[in-house]
């Protein structure tokens, strides 16, 4: 009865809310650093699209890698998010944050996302993606990331974050839950630039970036302690 319940429209609008409030209270008990914001605004300024990357595992403060920003807050950002219960969930928790989605994934019917995706990044929108999502392999690019970044000639920038205070679950993505009164980071990569017809070349890069990028934050906040 009740896994029936968290699975229907009305448990995932209950359970969003919730997760939307665990979220803020997370954020505004904890200490944070934030690095290299200025990434995504320079390429903002300059009117070229791009994708940003994130693990699966490592959503759920990332929405303050975006509504965080200082300048030109509220330019429109859309995550692509799978229909499968988890998926409506995160769409409804992002919801809270000024957050839209696109519905689908990179792997399955990914040529109608493809085609939304591209739509709109051509009209200055920005798109986020779990390149490991909806069902993993743990922190591996799937080929259809590359794909989409190729098709619009797009840069991906990695975002990630870390606490000092968290849980990790045994989940196939190894979901990282921070805690609250934390100290914590959340940083943008470098933005990766994608060399023409090398699918594997570039999944390896973007992989090794992102992975790189999150030991590196999981450091700093191990340091913090």
């Amino acid at each position: 009865m009740l896994k029936r319940f968290l699975k229907s429209d009305t448990g995932i609008f209950i359970l969003s809310i919730l997760a939307s409030l665990y979220i803020r209270f997370v954020y505004w008990t904890s200490c944070w650093t934030k690095k290299n914001f200025h990434l995504p605004e320079q390429l903002l300024k300059e009117g070229k699209p791009f994708l940003t990357c994130f693990w699966h595992g490592r959503l759920l403060m990332l929405p303050y890698g975006w509504v965080g920003r200082t300048t030109n807050p509220k330019h429109p950002f859309f995550m692509l998010i799978s229909a499968h219960n988890d998926g409506r969930l995160i769409s409804k928790t992002v919801h809270w944050f000024g957050i839209d989605t696109i519905k689908g994934s990179t792997n399955r019917g990914g040529m109608e996302a493809f085609r939304e995706i591209v739509k709109k990044t051509r009209l200055g929108h920005v798109i986020g993606i779990t390149p490991d999502g909806p069902r993993g392999p743990f922190e591996s690019i799937s080929p259809g990331t590359i794909k989409v970044a190729d098709l619009g000639n797009m840069p991906i920038l990695p975002i990630t974050f870390s606490t000092s205070r968290a849980k990790i679950f045994k989940s196939w993505d190894r979901f990282f839950l921070p805690l609250p009164f934390s100290k914590g980071i959340i940083a943008w990569g470098d933005p990766i630039i994608l060399k023409k017809g090398s699918l594997e070349e570039n999944q390896n890069k973007v992989q090794n970036a992102l992975r790189k990028l999150t030991r590196d934050a999981d450091i700093y906040t191990k340091n913090l302690k």
